[in-house]
């Protein structure tokens, strides 16, 4: 079901209205797309078509190998697919992408004076990051409309980016009013009302008063998403109640104790929480600036208002790297942002800010959560562009073992190039060749070849090539022999392509059984870290990327709890993720992953997936590091000298803890090291079992 957005609705149908849509994460942005499109396609059936892209799949980031020219390539597809455009000629002439896209459709609408085509790309943000300054490919997909008289139009939504790029890039592409951004806020009182109201009549439960809708509607901010939850809620609770009395036809009364039962539910507190915490989880100055005045509103009241001048001063304060550099309308764009996404409330009368009101400050948390956040700041936050290069493209419904950054690092630029992935089956060694297929997959002008055998290996590594296409060649070492993985490095490194101007890149995929040559590239003395790429377990920012993009264990009491039962090994949080599958209940799934990992053959399962036990010598050293110093924290020398103190030479000792390192097996803190919790109490378990 859907209510109101009729004027948002309209305009994205009307080609002069606005190309732009943004706001907060559950306000219903990809909601109102789909209608859109569905109504397009049925004013003019046959002649109208929708086409809707989540750019998300696609993988596209600022400083990336698909920056934001990716997207020709997805619509290419997609438009054949829907039949507006036809299958490439063998032999037709070479054109780019956009080309063929933008006179494919050209050809298109000329066959019929009745076409029109609606094209609504949704998760935005990361494309304009990409895009920025010059704004190349956001001219040319706005170039459809001007191109066709309207009869293309191209609609962009998304979170915070949406609205800031599009404002901040040089010669602004949206610079008519046309285009001006619209938010997608809260829903009207009205059609908020009918979203609970209806789908609970529907069932046959009545609201017994019209200030019970209304306190709902406060409860949940006016928010879709929320009201959604809170509805879905309710239904359990009269089904419940209905179960327990005396069979009657409906209607049946919702009553005031019914809502107080569904707004005391801790589990929907926790989802609403989460969904706000969500928005301000965008952007690190985003939690920063809401604490600040969080603080202030606790401490003052929430009518206390923060100049411009007095909130950028505490927030440096909390965090001088994110805010010291930020200028003053810089920072203001960032308050602007927070009140298109629903945190901030407006500063129309220049007196200054303040929360949006009471529910914002509730899902905040309390003064002792606030001031903690505030305390962790300078430590935990990370500026954006950051983030986005450690995130993970979502691969089969996981996470991928690389971050877009690695992936990046991989590809490389088109120059002859050699890179070794070390990992195990608990980092996820396993999806690497098939996270570098679907990336290359997205974008066109690359052919990737990942090899079986050696001489198939050479064979590509000969291959002539040619200067306008880009190769990538793969090959799985994690089965074969350190002599083997040695001879496929030299040969990369020494067998060039051929023909004149091609170039390759090469990925070497060793695992646990090569631990020795792991050793050689990360310490011998012909070590070259230039060419290592190690997959890693999930950080604490990381493990909080993967929950927003999996939907799960969101609030920050069940994301402390998975930290501490998964450790973030991503083979642990794939198991996660298989047992969400059979059991709704996300506490369920923490407690029993838990139980799994407490018994022998949990615990032997998931230290065989770490690796440690493929060498003796490492896992000597290993033991030595926690028999001579424990679980705690400590400098990474005395970890060395732990392992001398267990029977290894000075430098040995050294290249033994930096292969455990490589395993993931400590935790970093600056140059302290400390044994990873979760792999020590199994490692404990099965020793215990001797």
């Amino acid at each position: 079901m859907f209510y109101g957005r009729d004027r948002e609705r309209k305009s994205i149908h009307d080609p002069t209205g606005t190309q732009i849509l943004y706001g907060g994460r559950g306000l219903g942005k990809s909601a109102l797309l789909a209608d859109a499109g569905d109504r397009f396609e049925e004013q003019r059936p046959g002649a109208h078509h929708k086409l809707y892209l989540n750019l998300d799949k696609i993988g596209i980031g600022r400083g990336t190998a698909l920056g934001a020219e990716a997207i020709w390539p997805t619509l290419d597809q997609e438009l054949i697919r829907q039949g507006v455009l036809e299958e490439p000629r063998r032999r037709g002439p070479s054109l780019d992408s956009w080309q063929r896209v933008t006179g494919g459709i050209t050809c298109w609408l000329a066959e019929d004076s009745d076409r029109r085509l609606l094209i609504l790309l949704d998760e935005c943000d990361r494309f304009f990051e990409a895009d920025v300054p010059e704004c190349t490919e956001t001219r040319r997909l706005r170039g459809l409309g001007d191109d066709s008289r309207g009869r293309v139009k191209v609609v962009f939504a998304g979170l915070h980016s949406v609205q800031r790029f599009t404002r901040l890039a040089r010669n602004g592409p949206f610079s008519h009013l046309a285009q001006t951004p619209t938010v997608v806020g809260p829903l009207a009182p009205q059609f908020a009302a009918d979203l609970i109201v209806h789908p609970t009549r529907a069932l046959g439960f009545e609201f017994a008063d019209v200030d019970l809708v209304n306190r709902v509607l406060g409860f949940c901010s006016y928010q879709p998403f929320l009201l959604q939850i809170f509805g879905s809620r309710m239904v359990q609770v009269m089904q419940d109640k209905r179960a327990r009395g005396t069979l009657a036809p409906p209607p049946y009364t919702i009553e005031e104790s019914d809502v107080d039962a569904v707004e005391q539910d801790a589990s929907l507190r926790s989802d609403i929480t989460a969904a706000f915490k969500d928005t301000l989880a965008l952007d690190d100055r985003y939690h920063v600036i809401a604490n600040v005045l969080a603080q202030h509103a606790r401490d003052n009241g929430l009518q206390t208002r923060l100049s411009d001048r007095e909130l950028r001063e505490e927030c440096a304060g909390w965090w001088p790297g994110g805010f010291e550099q930020l200028d003053s309308e810089g920072f203001r764009a960032y308050l602007q942002e927070m009140v298109g996404l629903g945190v901030l409330a407006p500063n129309n009368d220049g007196q200054g800010w303040h929360l949006r009101g009471p529910n914002a400050l509730r899902m905040i948390g309390t003064a002792q959560e606030i001031e903690a956040r505030l305390l962790r700041a300078e430590q935990e936050s990370r500026l954006e562009e950051t983030v986005v290069l450690e995130s993970r493209p979502v691969l089969d419904r996981r996470s991928a073992p690389l971050t877009i950054d690695q992936i990046d690092y991989l590809l490389g630029e088109p120059v002859n190039q050699v890179r070794v992935v070390l990992g195990t089956q608990a980092t996820g060694v396993a999806d690497v060749e098939q996270t570098l297929r679907e990336v290359t997959g997205r974008v066109a002008g690359w052919s990737v070849r990942a090899t079986r055998s050696a001489k198939e290996f050479r064979d590509e590594l000969g291959f002539a090539g040619c200067a306008d296409k880009r190769r990538l060649i793969i090959s799985d070492l994690s089965l074969r022999s350190e002599k083997s993985c040695r001879g496929s490095l030299e040969l990369a490194r020494s067998v060039l392509p051929k023909a004149a101007g091609a170039t390759r890149s090469v990925v070497l995929v060793s695992g646990a059984a090569q631990l020795g040559f792991w050793s050689e590239l990360l310490t011998g003395p012909d070590a070259d870290h230039d060419t290592v790429v190690v997959l890693r377990r999930h950080d604490p920012r990381s493990l909080k990327d993967w929950t927003q993009r999996h939907s799960l264990f969101e609030t920050e009491e069940r994301l402390t709890r998975l930290s501490a039962v998964t450790g973030g090994w991503p083979y642990l949080l794939d198991r996660a993720l298989w047992l969400r599958e059979r059991r709704p209940d996300q506490d369920r799934v923490l407690a029993d992953l838990t139980t799994w990992l407490g018994q022998r053959g949990g615990a032997e399962q998931f230290v065989d997936t770490v690796g440690l036990l493929e060498n003796e010598t490492l896992k000597s050293a290993y033991d030595g590091i926690v028999e001579q110093l424990g679980t705690g924290w400590h400098d990474e020398a005395y970890h060395v000298t732990a392992v001398e103190m267990n029977g290894l030479p000075a430098e040995r000792a050294r290249r033994a803890v930096v292969c455990l390192e490589a395993l993931q097996v400590f935790d970093r803190d600056g140059t302290r090291l400390r044994v990873e919790p979760v792999l020590q109490a199994a490692m404990e378990l099965l020793a215990a079992g001797r």
